[in-house]
């Protein structure tokens, strides 16, 4: 008897063994389809990225999903259809994909493929940002600074929301947080760091100019 246990445990183990490679094996040859249809959307081959991508969308890969859904909004390589790009998005972003939840979440801001829904764009946004998207994390900076989409305005959450985003590199948010130490909104003024902030943006193409958007939401 404890002998035939033993075979079963072995044999279970082998099989997970077995189970783990060919999951690697996959990993590596979806991976190198993505990089793939990469090439062909980035020298604008769109119908050779759909060919690509969409078999590993069909078999739940997030990324393939996400460029399938993009094609379908924008019209790249097949007919526009944004109901199908929100589908994409969708399934995307029920694997916890932050991207994913951010442009789903635009889809709900705007009614693109899907009715309007305040409550699920946050909802969606919230999610992003908690996962460390700093595209997320800045459109939170936004809504609190405005009180949109029932977010309190509030401008020192706004800012703690900016920072974390302007901390990853993201150029809006951080000429957005130069804003807030160049004004003290949410945080006290330092001009100092304003320029610190307002070089970094400039660096990645923000001039200080563009500003004039981001002072009348301090209002």
């Amino acid at each position: 008897m404890h002998q035939r246990i033993t075979w079963i445990l072995a044999a279970f183990l082998l099989l997970v063994m077995v189970f783990a490679q060919v999951r690697t094996v996959q990993a590596d040859d979806d991976q190198a389809i993505l990089q793939k249809a990469w090439v062909a959307f980035n020298v604008g081959h769109y119908k050779e990225t759909l060919a690509l991508l969409q078999p590993l969308a069909v078999n739940g890969n997030a990324v393939a999903q996400i460029l399938v859904g993009r094609c379908y909004e924008s019209g790249l390589g097949i007919a526009q259809d944004l109901e199908t790009a929100a589908k994409w998005y969708t399934l995307a972003a029920e694997q916890n994909n932050d991207q994913a939840q951010v442009l789903l979440a635009y889809c709900y801001e705007h009614g693109l493929g899907v009715v309007k829904d305040e409550q699920k764009t946050l909802q969606l946004m919230q999610q992003a940002a908690e996962k460390g998207n700093a595209e997320a994390q800045f459109n939170l900076a936004l809504y609190a600074s405005r009180g949109l989409y029932g977010v309190p305005k509030d401008f020192a959450q706004s800012f703690v929301w900016a920072k974390k985003s302007a901390d990853q590199g993201y150029a809006q948010a951080e000429r957005f947080v130069g804003a807030c130490y160049e004004y003290g909104v949410g945080t006290e003024a330092n001009s100092q760091e304003a320029e610190k902030w307002y070089a970094k943006a400039k660096a990645k193409g923000l001039d200080k100019e563009g500003i004039l958007k981001i002072v009348h939401d301090f209002k």
